[in-house]
């Protein structure tokens, strides 16, 4: 069937004009609403009133004819119906009733798993309370279904296979997005947006999905179960009978039935094979990024107090003057920052000096056997001792004896450099296996070398 017999075709025309991120916005929080309504579709009136709200605080990017906030909600809901994103029936008691079609319904929801920063989006894509997370339990309920005592086990085997392929997928998406931080480390170069991805990269990405991987869905825990039991019922002609049987529903023909049984096992089992190596580079990737990230914040921190930093300052000065066409004039600011005298004549001799004469050292043996190193080695290798290790940033948070620590807190308008980095890797070891989590906040934190969004660190339970 032709898609576009299906999708009207001004149906993406509302996010490709410039109040693009309005209606975004909009259709997000009518869905909302929509999903808390009634099985058969909601009181239109009650949609107005949410974007009636939603229109006094958000400003369209073009002007449009409707004055009030009231007026601007209708003129939204009629854009949706006009594009064919929803549906307004009127009852026998004349009430409007919205409903999203079907179509509409399956797109917000690819939209809602595309969006990677979810306070773009008010926090519209929470369900219960939370956000949606991607990771789902997959590796668990392979290893439910398998370890059951069903007997249907074509409908097992099918089930087992689709959760197997819906874990690759999000391990590819993980990956695809921890590519993208890492790019975005080259592009970004203020402290206060290197703080802020990293802000989002833990909350957004590492608390809902990396951890979870390394957590409740650790390959680890069950992968020698679920290829032993697949390895069994291959080697089962009974069930594997079953299965091919059960697979004639959309193969008609029994042995490509049986083939493709066999094919999906051996499939399955080849991905866990071979999973570690793909959580392998997922993991570098991670420490790629870390590690990166608070480098970057380091050198930027001080850029002030050495001769790197400075150049690299000029030249930042020089790139945003050419965003601005205003290349000329910056080159003439900083033209006096690296005039050099010039030379016009050298003495070829002037640099040659002759070798002096020297003695050869004789070796000299070095005893030991009667000193004592032992009461130096404390503090030998406390010079060498990261300050940022996991278990000592854990130690300090413990010693705040609180529940709530916020960013704030741990970062003021003075604070050195070293309690800025102490503060981020409090951040990214917050995590459930350490018993906190990070929550960003919408104030700010100002800093004398930047300003950041603030967040809080909080104690589960």
């Amino acid at each position: 069937m032709d898609l576009f017999k299906i999708i009207p075709e001004n149906f993406f025309s509302i996010l490709a004009s410039k109040n693009k991120h309005i209606y975004l916005k909009a259709i997000m929080q009518a869905f909302k609403i929509y999903e808390e309504g009634s099985i058969l579709g909601i009181d239109k009136k009650i949609v107005v009133e949410v974007l009636t709200d939603f229109c006094e605080q958000n400003q369209f990017d073009e002007a449009i004819l409707e004055n009030s906030s009231k007026e601007k909600a209708n003129f939204l809901l009629r854009k949706l119906e006009e594009c064919g994103w929803i549906d307004i029936d009127v009852t026998n008691d004349y009430e409007e009733i919205l409903n999203f079609r079907d179509y509409a319904i399956q797109i917000i929801e690819a939209l809602q798993n595309i969006i990677p920063s979810y306070d773009i989006m008010d926090n519209v894509f929470e369900i219960d309370g939370q956000r949606k997370i991607e990771f789902r339990g997959y590796i668990y309920t392979i290893y439910s279904l398998l370890n059951s005592n069903t007997l249907e086990y074509g409908l097992l085997m099918e089930q087992v296979y689709r959760n197997t392929k819906l874990f690759i997928r999000e391990l590819r998406k993980l990956d695809a997005r921890l590519k993208e931080y890492i790019k975005s480390i080259v592009e970004t170069t203020e402290i206060k947006d290197l703080i802020e991805t990293l802000i989002n990269y833990k909350t957004e990405l590492v608390d809902k999905s990396y951890q979870r991987l390394k957590t409740s869905d650790n390959v680890n825990k069950y992968r020698l179960f679920i290829i032993n039991k697949l390895e069994n019922m291959q080697d089962d002609e009974i069930i594997m009978d079953v299965i091919a049987r059960d697979y004639m529903i959309k193969i008609k023909d029994y042995e490509q039935a049986y083939m493709k049984a066999n094919r999906d096992i051996n499939e399955i089992i080849d991905i866990f094979n071979e999973l570690d190596d793909m959580i392998l580079e997922i993991d570098a990737k991670n420490r790629t990024y870390i590690n990166s990230t608070i480098g970057k914040i380091k050198f930027l921190l001080a850029e002030d107090n050495n001769i790197v930093g400075k150049l690299n300052a000029i030249l930042k000065f020089i790139k945003t003057a050419n965003a601005d066409n205003k290349l000329d004039e910056a080159l003439k600011i900083i033209k006096p920052l690296y005039t050099v005298n010039s030379i016009k004549t050298i003495n070829e001799g002037s640099l040659y000096q002759p070798r002096g004469s020297y003695n050869h050292m004789q070796a000299q043996e070095l005893f030991i056997d009667n000193l004592d190193f032992s009461s130096l080695e404390a503090d030998f290798f406390k010079q060498y001792e990261s300050p940022y290790k996991e278990s000592e940033i854990i130690k300090k948070i413990d010693n705040l004896e609180q529940n709530v620590i916020l960013g704030s807190e741990l970062i003021n308008y003075d604070s050195s450099d070293e309690e800025v980095l102490t503060a981020l890797y409090m951040l990214i070891y917050a995590n459930d296996e350490n018993n906190l989590h990070v929550i960003p906040l919408d104030d700010l934190i100002e800093h004398k070398k930047f300003k950041m969004k603030n967040f809080k660190i909080e104690r589960n339970g």
